[in-house]
Parts: C-alpha cells; sequence; structure tokens
C-alpha cells in the first residue's frame, strides 16, 4: 500500500498484492484497419456498449457499436450510420448518441435500431434524467435542454453567461445525482481555431494532444442545479487545466479529474467534492509520470484511476496504468494485461461494480 505522499516523492509507483486484474475482454482484430473507441457505457450488469470509429489503410471510416448481453464476457459489433463520439445509457435498452457531426441518435432496442432525432453541429455529450428530460453539452457555450427525449432543443440561459468568447469555450462534462443535483463543467480553450482532422474525434476532445499550445490559465466554469435542472448556479475559477470527468456516486461521493496541456508538469489532477454536504473536498492526487485519462467510482468498493505513460509529450499510444484506491488516499496500481497500450482510456462501471476500460486503440479490458 503506498500513500498520496508517496506517489508524489516516488519516481515509480509499487504493485500491489491486488489479486484482481485487467484482463483483455475484447481486441479489434484487422491488419487492415483500426479502431478507436470513443466511449463506453453499460445500462445493467449484462448490458453495454462500446462506440467508435473504425479507420481504414484507404482513409475510409465508419462507426461501429460493439455490444455485450453477458456482462462483458463476448462483444458483438454492428456497423452504425454515423460517427459516434460520446453515448448515454439510461438503462438496458434506451441509448442515445452523439455523432462527429452533432447529430442525437436514439435507440429503443439496446442498439439494434437507431433513429436520427435532431442535429446540433457543435454537440458533444447527452445526459438524461428519464427517457424525457435532457441534456446537451458542446463548444461554442452550448448547453441546451429537451423535454421530449431528444427531438427538439432550447437554450439554457446560464450557459451562456459564463466568461469568455463563445468562439474558444467548451462546456465538457455532465452528471446528476440522484436526479436531482446536475453538475456541468466547461472551459475556455486557447486562442486558437480548433481543427478538425478527418475521421479523428474533433479537437475540443482531445485538447493534450498540442504540447506547444500556452500554459496561461484559463477560466473554468461549473454550473450546478440542485432542482433537476431547472435552474444553475455558475461558479468560476482560473486554473491552467480542464475538467476532463465528474463522477457522483450513489453514495454522495464526487471526484473531478483534471487534466492538462503535455507540456504541464503534471499528468493530472484528482479531486473530492461532496454534493450534499457530507464531507470537505480535497485535492487527492497529482503525479508527473503519469498522465491521467479517466476516473470511474464504485460506492462501497473504491476508485479507479485509468493512465497512461508521459512520453515527452509524443502523440503515441503508451503503457496502461490504472490506480485503485478503497479510501480515496492509498493508492495502488492494478495489474494490467501488459499488451494494453493507448493515447486515451474511458473507464465505465455496472450498477453492481464491474469496472471496464476502453481504449483508442481497439482494445477493452475488464477487471476480473
Amino acid at each position: 500500500m503506498v500513500s498520496r505522499r508517496s506517489l508524489l516523492l516516488s519516481p515509480a509507483l509499487t504493485l500491489s498484492a491486488q489479486p484482481r486484474k485487467f484482463v483483455r475482454s475484447y481486441f479489434f482484430l484487422n491488419p487492415e484497419a483500426k479502431l478507436k473507441i470513443a466511449d463506453l457505457a453499460f445500462g445493467s450488469d449484462q448490458r453495454g456498449w462500446a462506440a467508435g470509429i473504425v479507420l481504414s489503410q484507404r482513409d475510409r471510416t465508419k462507426g461501429i457499436l460493439l455490444t455485450t448481453l453477458n456482462g462483458g464476457l463476448q462483444w458483438s459489433p454492428t456497423d452504425l450510420k454515423f460517427l459516434p463520439q460520446s453515448l448515454f445509457a439510461l438503462n438496458d435498452s434506451v441509448l442515445w448518441a452523439v455523432s462527429l457531426n452533432g447529430e442525437v441518435w436514439f435507440s429503443a432496442e439496446g442498439g439494434r435500431d437507431w433513429r436520427k432525432l435532431s442535429k446540433k453541429t457543435e454537440a458533444f455529450r447527452v445526459a438524461f434524467i428519464d427517457d424525457r428530460r435532457g441534456f446537451l453539452i458542446g463548444a461554442r457555450k452550448t448547453f441546451m435542454r429537451t423535454e421530449d427525449g431528444g427531438k427538439t432543443w432550447r437554450h439554457v440561459p446560464e450557459g451562456a453567461q459564463v466568461t469568455g468568447n463563445a468562439d474558444n469555450f467548451v462546456y465538457r462534462c455532465i452528471e446528476f445525482w440522484n436526479g436531482r443535483i446536475g453538475l456541468v463543467a466547461g472551459n475556455v480553450e486557447d486562442e486558437e481555431p480548433r481543427r478538425r482532422r478527418g475521421p479523428d474525434l474533433p479537437d475540443f476532445m482531445e485538447p493534450e494532444t498540442s504540447g506547444a499550445r500556452s500554459m496561461n490559465p484559463r477560466v473554468i466554469a461549473t454550473l450546478e442545479s440542485t432542482d433537476s435542472g431547472a435552474s444553475w448556479r455558475k461558479q468560476e475559477v482560473s486554473g491552467f487545466g480542464y475538467v476532463h470527468r465528474i463522477v457522483l456516486g450513489a453514495d454522495g461521493t464526487g471526484l473531478n479529474l483534471m487534466k492538462f496541456r503535455k507540456s504541464f508538469p503534471f499528468g493530472g489532477e484528482l479531486y473530492s467534492f461532496y454534493p450534499k454536504g457530507s464531507g470537505k473536498g480535497q485535492r487527492l492526487l497529482r503525479l508527473k509520470d503519469l498522465e491521467f485519462q479517466d476516473v470511474a467510482y464504485v460506492p462501497g468498493a473504491g476508485a479507479y484511476l485509468a493512465c497512461t505513460e508521459r512520453l515527452g509529450g509524443l502523440p503515441v499510444p503508451t503503457k496502461v496504468s490504472i490506480l485503485f484506491s478503497s479510501n480515496l488516499t492509498d493508492w495502488d496500481k492494478l495489474p494490467v494485461d501488459y499488451r494494453a497500450v493507448a493515447e486515451r482510456v474511458t473507464l465505465s462501471s455496472t450498477p453492481s461494480g464491474g469496472v471496464f476500460a476502453a481504449l483508442d486503440t481497439g482494445t477493452i479490458l475488464a477487471l476480473r
């Protein structure tokens, strides 16, 4: 067991005797193409989905959905009519997806059939409280709500009231706790035009790829609701990073993962917060030798932090590490399949606490 202090001081992490291991549950095997998994979601203990883009050597692209019906033991691929960038699962059959060009797609049959509902060019992600009420976030201060399941959208006024030029402001995260407390986070990007790089994910989903960007502090904004999104309260701070992920556990524990540009001295910071006021938030962890990728929290078990090795800011896949803490203070390095390398890692958990990691190199890992 290593403490937070030893993690900060030691150049390397120690390996825990923890018997559990992240093993390879799925691997995309096609020598003439590669799969970039963009998002991962579970609607129940048995049903889950991973959405991504297949890129062939002939620069052809297609969307793909991987579905598991047995808790991640097997994954079945099906083609999508769109190129996905995010997923949201309400339960084991109702799904929404947002495409790279901002289309909102819906499936009531566990991903077997999809219907395009609407299009909002700057959309990045959606989150729903029930099958009617939902929210959409994205670039250019885009923050919208729907009352008809995503067919029509209207702007949330508080979303446009944050400081900064709309051309450079992106909302990245949205999360609800108990269907009432909602959190949205975004930040001002670097003052340079955002570029689209063909079939890959848009720049605002991976701003860390440009290590030469400035290290000047920027506005980080959060919007909080305590009435299921009927009204929102704004808070703003100035910082060097951006909020990459917010997770809220059923027990009222929240985690906030901050990421930085690759030229920054630290590979990320992890903070705790408690929306119902049951504890005092604090910084839990920050490291120099690992790039923070994603975080998952399982009430009664603990927190999982996915990382990749830092390699001088080069945009290449590196070894994946996953840290675990049962008390948010002491962190262990869990065993991970030695073949697991990635530039981006997405974590997701099932309702009963199964944990999975999707890699942008076409791999899904399961904690066994």
